[in-house]
């Protein structure tokens, strides 16, 4: 009977590059077989085992792999760089942290070991140890996080699942909120404007996630979540072969919080009670120069918070004779998304990708007597072709793009003393079609690598907008290496989603102008260096961004307290970074990472400039690891530093108990988390907030949130003191264990 065919893929040592057109071929035999353009391969098995492989790339040390039998499960293969890197010390563990030194752009990768060190229960909490990304609520009563980077929202930057366009539209808000952090297998963080391949809206930077890869996951996994608030949440993972070459993966997640916590006893409650559902079905075939997949994820999200009812009964005259203050938010999602890619059967240096995905997403939210009503359907696809040129370290990529969006966008407000009366009725409802092309070429020439790239985007609403991007590297040595890009990006704002906090107040919503894309230029530098001295390993990163706004929409929280208006820029704005980064290894069983973060982040106000509202000039992260020698034990612990912020003015409001203060303080926020692994289970146990930090003061007449000044907007700190968390993990591997790379 013939062998099935043996699979794999092939990558750069750090993980972070998929290698297209490396050889891969039985040594002593004409049985080959080249990667694909997601670094993945299939080769004939031989005919006899034991068997040795060798891979082999142009600029890599060539790899040597003895098997003894046919491997279960898809070969993981690594390719070290070949320049002499005696200085370095080679040890089995992998970094959960990567700085590499590889890739064009400025970039860090956060693997599993790194999701691991905190609860990570959904997306926006799997930045607690990066100081790269900010997390932070929006607001005081809905139990949102946004994230900020280079000191700018996150809408800014490009957030994407394996180079797909991922969490935008109506999900901008809430989309971090709705991703399990178990689905992740990496975090790609790359600083500055993004390659012209991957998108038009990267201005500071891409966030791209990597879900797991269902030809090498355990046949299943379990967590299980619980903490000292009464949150429960549970993932299951579910993972079978199909055939030789395929593979099938499901992934369940649950969430439910159903408890009344008031702990700055404002009356309002500092968490919603929620209920999520959220299911991922994802399939994967690998063939010698195709590989296919397809996903499906349906999520069903709900969320109550508002007035404590144990604080309204003796209130209720302060209501204007309405029920108590109520928050109602509901987000229905369904995504497919696929990719198919080949090789070229008679030149394996030319292949193509295609991407595909859809999504329909349903948000309503109710604030009181205020509503909002939305719904997006989207499409998108792209095809890439990729050609290796010269020696095969140069290379030649263009394509096309085409993205589809229809929104239908309601907001209604109404009056507290007659709620029959319409106060305020905004419909911000869209189509807009982008077809867009582009193409990038990559030059290496000595330490010299060079990508340039230009796209030309045509959206049928808002005009045609051109975005030229250059990246550089500049290898000063095997371990240190200097960059520099420039690039122009652009995006179409979604004012009420992306100002979402704002309806938690009783502010007045002015839509000023017709809307339009906002466009960014961004420009930076960095240098990384990694070093050996006094016998431990050393890596020094410094970056800095200038992020550059040529037309923006301003949110405007300074005009009038009662009052937020949205209208075009008129006059500068830009975000100014300066980023540094320490990591330093201790011992094989320590780690230190130190970062610091300044922030220049200044737009102009109804002709006045000022610094971006909740925005703190200066961030500081102290994070240590420790590992046992045996692996068994993990204890994670960091402190992170946040800087004073301004606050938007309220001093318009006639008293001091209507008005906050100008500036946040200073403070900090203490997280740990200790786990015991033993065989497939693991036991974790730890603490957020430890500090019990908390905004004390977190809204603007929280006894009247029907009064004309109450306001749940102005968050800029912690709005939950120490929070204790434990949960439990188990990994049923299959029968037999899949081969590993030497």
């Amino acid at each position: 009977m013939a062998q099935a065919p043996i699979t794999g893929s092939v990558r750069t040592d750090e993980g972070q590059e998929e290698l297209t057109g490396a050889n891969v071929h039985w040594l002593g035999t004409s049985i080959g077989a080249i990667t694909d353009i997601n670094g993945a391969f299939a080769i004939d098995a031989p005919e006899q085992w034991p068997a040795t492989l060798i891979t082999s790339f142009v600029g890599y040390k060539p790899d040597t792999l003895a098997l003894s039998e046919a491997p279960a499960s898809p070969l993981r293969i690594r390719l070290r760089w070949a320049v002499d890197i005696r200085a370095v010390e080679v040890v089995e563990r992998t970094e959960s942290t990567r700085l590499s030194t590889r890739t064009i752009e400025a970039s860090e990768q956060l693997g599993q070991k790194e999701l691991k060190r905190a609860a990570c229960c959904d997306l926006s909490e799997s930045f607690e140890t990066n100081a790269t990304v900010d997390v932070s609520y929006t607001d005081a009563v809905s139990g949102t996080k946004t994230i900020r980077m280079l000191g700018l929202d996150g809408k800014y930057a490009q957030m994407s699942l394996e180079n797909i366009p991922f969490i935008r539209g109506l999900s901008v808000s809430s989309g971090l909120t709705l991703i399990p952090g178990t689905w992740i297998q990496d975090i790609n963080l790359s600083k500055g404007t993004g390659t012209a391949v991957n998108g038009p809206n990267a201005m500071t930077g891409q966030i791209d996630l990597c879900l797991l890869n269902p030809l090498d996951q355990p046949a299943l996994f379990a967590n299980i979540y619980g903490n000292s608030q009464a949150r429960l949440e549970a993932n299951v993972h579910a993972a079978q072969r199909t055939g030789p070459h395929s593979a099938n993966l499901l992934l369940v997640h649950g969430n439910w919080f159903d408890q009344a916590m008031d702990q700055n006893s404002d009356g309002l409650l500092d968490q919603p009670r929620t209920k999520r559902v959220n299911v991922l079905n994802r399939w994967m075939r690998l063939d010698e120069r195709k590989s296919a997949q397809a996903t499906v994820r349906v999520v069903h999200d709900e969320r109550t918070g508002g007035q404590d009812p144990m604080h309204t009964g003796a209130d209720a005259h302060a209501h204007h004779g309405l029920s108590p203050y109520t928050i109602q938010v509901v987000n229905r999602m369904v995504d497919v998304f696929g990719k198919h890619g080949w090789v070229f059967a008679h030149d394996p240096r030319k292949s193509i990708g295609l991407i595909g995905s859809a999504r329909w997403h349903e948000s309503t939210a109710s604030y009181g007597l205020r509503s909002y009503a939305g719904l997006q359907r989207s499409a998108y696809a792209s095809v890439v072709y990729q050609q290796l040129l010269g020696d095969g370290t140069d290379q030649v990529k263009a394509g096309a793009s085409l993205q589809y969006d229809d929104y239908d966008e309601l907001f209604v407000s109404r009056s507290a003393n007659d709620a029959t009366d319409t106060l305020q009725r905004i419909d911000l409802g869209r189509t807009e079609r982008m077809p867009g092309l582009f193409a990038e070429h990559t030059l290496k020439s000595g330490a010299l690598t060079l990508v340039s790239g230009l796209r030309f985007d045509a959206n049928d609403r808002f005009g045609n907008a051109w975005s030229p991007r250059v990246h550089a590297k500049y290898d000063l040595g095997p371990l240190t290496v200097l960059r520099a890009s420039v690039g122009h990006g652009f995006r179409t704002p979604n004012p009420l989603v992306e100002n979402a906090a704002v309806m938690a107040s009783s502010r007045y919503v002015s839509v000023e102008g017709r809307l339009r894309m906002e466009r960014a230029w961004n420009i930076g530098a960095s240098v990384l260096h990694k070093f050996k001295w006094l016998g431990r390993k050393w890596a020094v990163g410094i970056d800095g961004y200038r992020t550059l706004f040529t037309d923006q929409l301003i949110a405007d929280l300074d005009r009038d307290p009662r009052v937020i208006a949205l209208y075009r820029l008129d006059g500068p704005s830009y975000a100014n970074s300066l980023l540094t980064d320490l990591q330093l290894e201790i011992s094989r069983a320590l780690r230190l990472k130190l970062s610091y973060r300044y922030y220049e982040v200044r737009s102009t106000y109804d002709g006045r400039l000022l610094d971006r509202p909740f925005t703190p000039r200066h961030r500081g992260l102290i994070d240590l690891a420790f590992t046992s020698p045996d692996e068994h034990w993990r204890f994670d612990i960091n402190l992170n530093l946040f800087g004073e912020g301004r606050i938007p003015d309220t001093r318009p409001n006639p008293t001091e108990e209507l008005r906050f203060p100008e500036r946040s303080p200073s403070f900090g926020t203490l997280h740990a988390q200790i786990t015991w692994l033993l065989g497939p289970w693991e036991l974790y146990m730890g603490g957020e907030n430890l500090t019990s930090t908390l905004q004390q003061r977190q809204v603007i007449d929280p006894d009247d949130p029907y009064g004309v000044y109450f306001d749940a907007s102005l968050i800029w700190g912690p709005t939950n003191k120490a929070m204790l968390y434990g949960g439990l993990r188990y990994t049923l591997q299959h029968r037999t264990k899949p081969a590993t790379n030497p």
